[in-house]
């Protein structure tokens, strides 16, 4: 048989394997290569997916490194509000960056905070405002140069 197939006020045209409307009709084959059938167990989906933004739901627990995970299975290996880590970070080349300002001792600081606050071991950084060295010993003065300069004994 050639051509549409009237019925009533619907019209049947003749099935193809890659439909280009939406009242085209289509093998089975075709539907379940292309679709999941959300009311079976077996249909599984074997293509990557476009999900507009949409969350994907209802994942079990990822057994191998590409697997997805939720969520609530990531928050339990690691807490990202608040939580804590061990071991080192493997940054590749990478870096941290937008760190706040140091509060305890511990804390990761940001080299020009490090610039700002702390004189190099090397000399090549210079001192702002006054030194108290309470009964401790200069050394290693360099020649005076202006009047206000140190000077070695």
């Amino acid at each position: 048989m050639q051509g549409d197939i009237g019925m009533g006020q619907h019209l049947i045209r003749n099935t193809n394997s890659n439909p280009q409307n939406e009242d085209e009709v289509v093998p089975k084959q075709w539907i379940e290569e292309n679709f999941l059938n959300r009311y079976s167990s077996a249909s599984t989906m074997a293509k990557d997916s476009n999900m507009d933004g949409n969350p994907i739901s209802y994942l079990g627990a990822p057994e191998q490194n590409h697997h997805a995970a939720t969520k609530g299975y990531a928050d339990t290996k690691l807490s990202l509000l608040g939580g804590s880590m061990q071991g080192g970070i493997g940054m590749a080349g990478n870096r941290i960056s937008h760190l706040g300002e140091p509060v305890q001792s511990n804390d990761a600081v940001r080299l020009s905070s490090a610039n700002e606050f702390f004189m190099k071991r090397d000399g090549t950084s210079w001192m702002r405002g006054s030194l108290h060295v309470g009964g401790f010993q200069v050394i290693r003065v360099g020649d005076p140069r202006e009047e206000q300069d140190a000077v070695n004994l």
